[in-house]
């Protein structure tokens, strides 16, 4: 018969074998359904990462994103040329539009820019239908004529209004705006909206009376597609000083249009005879 303490020594490693027994059974056994667990299959989501394991800037990598300088095209090129070409407006002038006083040279230089950039229209599949027209448009830069031949005469700008088809509504609100009394009346810029609505053009100039009344000048012209890029202008109506002008028969003409560029900045048309304008979309 076992004594007593022999008893105790053979049921401790009894029990110790039993424990040992079960763990292991435990561990190859299949997790019951009855436990919440993450199929193999499930990807670890980045906010289980960030739980299990907490972020420590100290230690998080830094990545060195090396981005490449902005390299112009060359339309954005041609425009910028064509820009730095044009000077400021002359905030002295009765009415400030498109600089006048340029060198026959900087002219030349313009018209070689200019026949380079239309090359690259992005909407020459058809521009005059284009939504790229709507907005408001600030009028840089008018061809004009080469006057260096020519002599000093009245009938002279009339004649060139006639003989190109007229100036344009913006020109005109100018012509408009610079015959006011210069000590009674203080000229804004020119702004020319284009609209869906007809009369899509509107040319206004801001003017500021004396003794600080505001008023404006405003010359209103329908613009109707003809062809893909062809466009037909024709004058509706002028007000000066909230004073309606009835243009005489001979002057309400209509004159050809013809969108040789346009993007989402830049408007440049030429009229029948070839003379460019450059529109600049205002913000």
């Amino acid at each position: 018969m076992p004594s007593s303490s022999s008893r105790k020594q053979w049921l401790t490693t009894l029990a110790l074998t039993i424990a040992t027994a079960t763990t292991t059974t435990t561990a190859f056994c299949p997790v019951s359904s009855h436990h919440t667990h993450r199929p193999p299959s499930t990807p670890l989501l980045l906010s289980d990462a960030a739980e299990s394991f907490p972020s420590d800037s100290s230690n998080d990598p830094v990545f060195d994103v090396q981005s490449s300088p902005y390299e112009p095209t060359e339309s954005e090129n041609l425009v910028a040329s064509i820009l730095s070409n044009i000077p400021e407006d002359d905030s002295s002038s009765a009415a400030r539009g498109p600089a006048i006083n340029i060198s026959r040279e900087t002219r030349s230089d313009i018209n070689e820019a200019l026949l380079r950039l239309e090359s690259l229209n992005p909407t020459d599949d058809r521009p005059s239908d284009s939504p790229l027209m709507n907005g408001v448009w600030s009028l840089r830069y008018a061809g004009g004529y080469d006057e260096d031949w020519a002599l000093p005469s009245p009938t002279r700008q009339l004649a060139l209004f006639l003989y190109s088809g007229g100036y344009s509504p913006g020109l005109f609100a100018l012509r408009l705006a610079g015959s006011l009394p210069k000590g009674l009346v203080e000229t804004g810029e020119l702004e020319i909206a284009i609209s869906r609505e007809q009369p899509r053009i509107e040319a206004k100039i801001d003017v500021t009376l004396l003794g600080g009344a505001s008023n404006s000048v405003i010359v209103t012209a329908r613009l109707d597609s003809v062809s893909d890029v062809r466009l037909t202008e024709t004058y509706e109506s002028a007000t000066v000083l909230d004073q309606s002008i009835d243009l005489p028969q001979a002057l309400q003409y209509s004159r050809d249009l013809y969108v040789t560029y346009l993007d989402e900045e830049i408007l440049v048309v030429r009229d029948g005879s070839g003379v460019p304008e450059i529109l600049v979309r205002k913000q």
